[in-house]
């Protein structure tokens, strides 16, 4: 049966389908309350990108979920790593497991696992999150989003059109989560995972999305690793760290710590092993990176 679940004392608005058993209620120190979230250091927007018009949702409550949602995956992240011994190996060498760690923190801007996250990192203010395409970047059906400047003190992060396809996990303004319609239009759930038990573009929300391009802001996060986290490529510019089957045990785990998708398909492999209760299989070529929000090929941030 079709079920709102809440997970800590954060409303996680997502259906929760796969078993009768309900997900646990305690308070959990690393998923905080919504109130909470609305205090955190967020990215700007602007009144021209973004204007705040009827009906809701529109794009701008859109992106302030997306907000929440990159927090949340990085909240489960630092509620999870010290003991992940299945998702984490995947995607890293176990030496680096202090490092990735430290980049999550980095989020949240704390040197450990906050016990009431509710303060980001004030950096994060300094980034400017627009729609103008001021590179044309968008012009290419695979893209989601892109950085701009991310190597200076105030970047900007460019949401593409393909980005508002990709939908919410935290409730969504405008949207009832106990409305059918609203539910297939607007969260993300678990019952697609019913069928394709792989790790998959199926998990991608819009906070992924923003949470990759916060990993390109270098003054974030640079320092943990000593070199900026960018989207890895081969000599000839062929693109080797994006998507679900690049980074899932086939990038050189000594270059996924420098590698924006290697954290954020950790984070949502491991944010759905959460809310679902699954165990997923490894993805496949073809099948579980040709994602229709980009021209059924691999989605591009």
């Amino acid at each position: 049966m079709a079920r709102v679940v809440i997970l800590g004392l954060l409303a996680i608005s997502f259906i929760a389908n796969v078993s009768p058993a309900p997900l646990s209620t305690s308070p959990n120190p690393a998923v905080t309350a919504h109130n909470a979230l609305l205090k955190r250091a967020e990215p700007s927007t602007g009144d021209d990108d973004f204007p705040d018009t009827e009906p809701h949702p529109n794009p701008l409550d859109q992106v302030e979920t997306g907000f929440q949602d990159a927090f949340e995956l990085a909240s489960y992240v630092l509620n999870r790593i010290d003991d992940d011994i299945d998702i984490f190996p995947h995607y890293f060498n176990g030496g680096d497991r202090a490092g990735v760690k430290n980049v999550f923190l980095a989020i949240f801007g704390t040197t450990d696992v906050p016990d009431d996250p509710s303060t980001g990192n004030d950096l994060l203010a300094n980034i400017h999150v627009q729609r103008e395409d001021t590179e044309g970047q968008c012009e290419d059906p695979r893209t989601l989003a892109y950085m701009h400047d991310g190597e200076t003190e105030n970047p900007t992060i460019v949401l593409c059109d393909n980005a508002f396809k990709k939908k919410a996990v935290t409730l969504l303004k405008g949207a009832d989560p106990q409305n059918d319609e609203d539910k297939k239009k607007w969260y993300m759930t678990c019952e697609p995972f019913e069928t394709n038990g792989h790790v998959s573009y199926l998990m991608a929300t819009l906070g992924a999305t923003l949470l990759h391009e916060y990993l390109h802001f270098d003054g974030l996060v640079e320092s943990v690793f000593g070199a900026p986290i960018i989207d890895q490529a081969d000599p000839n510019g062929n693109p080797i760290g994006y998507g679900p089957v690049q980074v899932y045990d086939n990038l050189n785990k000594d270059l996924a710590p420098f590698n924006a998708d290697s954290y954020t398909y950790y984070a949502l492999h491991n944010l759905w092993h959460v809310l679902c209760q699954k165990d997923f299989e490894a993805p496949r070529a073809g099948t579980d990176d040709a994602d229709p929000d980009c021209g059924g090929e691999v989605c591009k941030t």
